[in-house]
């Protein structure tokens, strides 16, 4: 697989044909890469020989994550809430990267749940921000760019949390409001050869969850039974899914959600009825 050359690629009645990352010159730029998913995806892209740019505001676990995968990865620190960051950083990936024809959303905070009561308008709108305007900052930027170009992928993370609400009540909306955003982008750039779609990953075996387990302040085992599969998930399983969105392959797929959370979603109708099936 390949991306088509610019003259190469097909026109009719003023819309782009397909255009996608994929094979060995996939050049990816992911925000919040330094770990989790991100991290995961980085690693799935340059195991299968493309380019990645590492956007985190962790600076040191970005630069740890960039070298442990060679000269195929860059490492730039960034806050992504912050637009003059993010144009600097994409300068720099410019210059150090193949032509940049991808970009995964994955920055965002963790939410400890709690009661409308319990939690302060200020945390709310940090949460929401760390998903939400991140997201839409890193697209208008890099997404802007490829819109130029004519050609790109965008792949946004997403939660089941946006279409099954629990007691995070800014992240869970953050996630629904990345759905709406995705759909959007995908309309109005799908005439400029941009593809934007988002995956709604269930419960996952991250930094997001594991450190409250090991101190005692979160058991796994009720998150476990509600999952179908009756594990939590791999990132390398939501990064395989990631990567099929950017690539070739994907070239149909504009504006879906998908969806790799163990059939989390699909089993929570069975849990009035006894729970998942053993």
């Amino acid at each position: 697989m390949s991306h088509p050359s610019k003259a190469g690629r097909a026109r009719s009645s003023g819309r782009a044909g397909p255009t996608a990352c994929a094979g060995t010159d996939l050049s990816v730029v992911i925000s919040g890469g330094a770990s989790g998913i991100g991290a995961a995806t980085a690693r799935r892209i340059v195991a299968a020989g493309g380019h990645v740019g590492i956007l985190d505001v962790n600076g040191a676990l970005a630069r740890q994550v960039a070298k442990g995968l060679g000269e195929r990865a860059v490492a730039v620190t960034a806050d992504v809430l912050d637009e003059g960051q993010v144009r600097r950083a994409h300068r720099r990936f410019a210059t150090a990267l193949p032509d940049i024809r991808g970009l995964v959303n994955c920055a965002g905070m963790p939410q400890v749940p709690r009661t409308i009561e319990e939690y302060a308008v200020e945390d709310w709108s940090a949460v929401l921000d760390s998903h939400l305007r991140t997201t839409y900052v890193a697209c208008r930027e890099f997404g802007g760019a490829m819109a130029r170009r004519g050609a790109g992928a965008i792949v946004n993370l997403a939660s089941v949390l946006a279409f099954r609400p629990g007691p995070v009540l800014a992240y869970g909306p953050a996630k629904a409001a990345v759905v709406s955003l995705t759909e959007s982008l995908a309309v109005q750039w799908a005439h400029r050869g941009v593809r934007v779609n988002a995956v709604a990953p269930g419960w996952t075996d991250t930094p997001f969850l594991r450190p409250k387990e090991r101190k005692g302040e979160r058991d796994l085992t009720p998150i476990i039974r509600a999952t179908p599969l009756g594990r939590l998930l791999k990132p390398q399983e939501i990064a395989e899914v990631i990567v099929f969105l950017l690539s070739a392959a994907a070239s149909g797929v504009t504006g879906a959600t998908v969806a790799c959370d163990g059939g989390v979603m699909a089993g929570s109708g069975w849990m009035p009825y006894g729970g998942i099936p053993a």
